[in-house]
């Protein structure tokens, strides 16, 4: 008798991505109703959680299966230190370097996206390699 191996899932990474910058465009697009400016700060908020998010998961799913989770581990917890001090960064560059912005277009668009991710986290399931 076979035994019955696991496979290794595939998280759709770029699928996930995908909406999350749909999602938004289309908040931008909202926002561009109040004023040109509102539009710019909103996108400008999203952008501020999709790049770390973005940047943390391509270093935590760099290494998969169970031979390389010693590393998968470490890169964790490396990866989310850094995507938080890079959300810090951001928010300071904005606050410091862009002289008209609509603040609460920034910060309701960076609440949405981050409600959004826990969202899709719950929505989009991993799926078994083939």
């Amino acid at each position: 008798m076979k035994s019955r191996q696991s496979r290794i899932t595939h998280i759709p990474l770029a699928r996930w991505l995908t909406i999350e910058f749909t999602g938004l465009v289309v908040i931008s697009l909202l926002w561009s109703l109040h004023s040109p400016l509102a539009s710019y700060s909103a996108f400008i908020g999203g952008l501020i959680f999709i790049v770390p998010n973005a940047w943390f998961v391509r270093r935590v799913y760099r290494y998969e299966g169970a031979r390389q989770m010693r590393l998968m581990v470490g890169n964790l917890f490396r990866a989310e230190s850094t995507k938080i001090a890079l959300t810090a960064v951001f928010f300071a560059a904005v606050f410091i370097l862009i002289e008209p912005v609509h603040v609460p277009a920034l910060l309701f668009t960076f609440a949405v996206m981050v409600v959004t991710g826990g969202a899709l986290r719950w929505l989009i399931r991993p799926q078994p390699r083939r």
